[in-house]
């Protein structure tokens, strides 16, 4: 009798982070689908750390479904001991949750400092035009860091003329990897 309502009891435990994490999985969801809006978006001063960020909820979730999915598996379908279906479902369940962890948060976040070094370290520069950049377009410039990497951006003219290949433009800011050009006089 103690078995099936240990087994009971498990079950709805499951469940319930079975439950819990296709919620945080979903929640995630609808806030990266309500987040594509027109325009550009950056991210505000002071917000938070990306270890808060939807990715991070949603590694959450996942980590919290495949808990709940392995332990509800080995319960029910394998009939494993109750022990060991605890630990089977934890152990998954961490390994799931931090590999999302690590390829949703720590790897696109390593990006992001590049880019802001790039924004700050770009503005009044000098950069060789690769690919024209039409009046109301995109086009391509390189530059040579300080470390002699040739850093390849997106370019737009800031005065809204055609910039030919080849052309040498100053680069007055950089905003996501497109920098906002002037050409030489």
């Amino acid at each position: 009798m103690n078995t099936i309502l240990s087994n009971s009891a498990l079950t709805l435990v499951y469940s319930g982070v079975l439950l819990l994490g296709l919620a945080l999985i979903g929640g995630a969801i609808a806030s990266l689908l309500r987040s594509f809006t027109p325009g550009s978006q950056s991210r505000p001063k002071g917000s938070t750390h990306p270890l808060f960020s939807r990715a991070a909820f949603y590694s959450l979730g996942l980590g919290a479904a495949v808990f709940g999915g392995v332990g509800l598996f080995a319960l029910l379908v394998l009939r494993v001991a109750p022990v060991s279906s605890v630990l089977w479902s934890l152990g998954i369940g961490l390994v799931v949750g931090f590999a999302a962890l690590g390829l949703l948060v720590y790897l696109p976040a390593r990006g992001r400092v590049e880019e802001a070094l790039i924004d700050f370290d770009a503005a009044g520069r000098r950069a060789q035009v690769v690919i024209p950049i039409p009046a109301n377009g995109l086009g391509e410039v390189a530059l040579v860091d300080d470390g002699g990497d040739v850093i390849h951006l997106g370019a737009r003219a800031a005065t809204g003329v055609v910039i030919d290949a080849g052309a040498t433009v100053v680069i007055e800011r950089v905003t996501k990897r497109v920098a906002v050009v002037s050409p030489l006089p």
